[in-house]
C-alpha cells in the first residue's frame, strides 16, 4: 500500500508545475494585446492605453487575457515561477534591473527573441530584441505566470 501512495506522490510531481507548457489560447491573447499597444506613451504609474508604467502595460495586458496580476515590477516578480532563458514561452515576464533594486523593469515576452517593454519617460511602448546589449547587461530574470 505504501508503495502505491509513493508511486502516485511521485507521478504526481512529473506531471505537475511548469513541465507544462502555458495556455496557447492564452499565450496568444497576452501577445497580441501586447503587440496592439506598442506606440503607446510611457506615462509614470499609468496602467491605461492613455500611458503606460512597464508593470502597468503588464498587469494591463494579463487583464486584457483574462490573467489577474498584481501591480507593481517586484510583486510581479514574486507572482510568477523563475524560469531559465532557453525555457522561454510568449507571455513569459522578462525582469531587469537599472537601478540599486533586485527588479525594476518588466516586459513580456513575445517569442522568437523579442519583448514589449514600456521603456522610460519620453517614450512609447516598444518591441525591442532582448539580445541587444542595453536589455542584454541589465537582464536578471524570467518568470512564467501563465499556467
Amino acid at each position: 500500500m505504501l508503495s502505491l501512495w509513493l508511486c502516485a506522490v511521485l507521478l504526481t510531481g512529473c506531471t505537475g508545475g511548469f513541465d507544462v507548457r502555458p495556455d496557447p489560447a492564452i499565450q496568444h491573447r497576452v501577445v497580441l494585446e501586447a503587440l496592439g499597444q506598442v506606440g503607446r506613451p510611457y506615462r509614470y504609474g499609468g496602467a491605461t492605453p492613455e500611458g503606460f508604467d512597464c508593470s502597468g502595460l503588464v498587469q494591463y495586458v494579463y487583464r486584457e487575457a483574462g490573467v489577474t496580476l498584481p501591480r507593481t515590477t517586484v510583486e510581479q516578480y514574486r507572482a510568477g515561477t523563475r524560469i531559465r532563458s532557453d525555457e522561454l514561452e510568449p507571455g513569459d515576464l522578462l525582469f531587469y534591473r537599472f537601478e540599486r533594486r533586485p527588479v525594476d523593469h518588466v516586459a513580456i515576452y513575445l517569442g522568437d527573441g523579442q519583448a514589449v517593454h514600456a521603456p522610460a519617460n519620453g517614450r512609447a511602448v516598444i518591441v525591442a530584441r532582448v539580445d541587444l546589449p542595453h536589455w542584454k547587461k541589465r537582464y536578471v530574470d524570467a518568470v512564467r505566470v501563465l499556467r
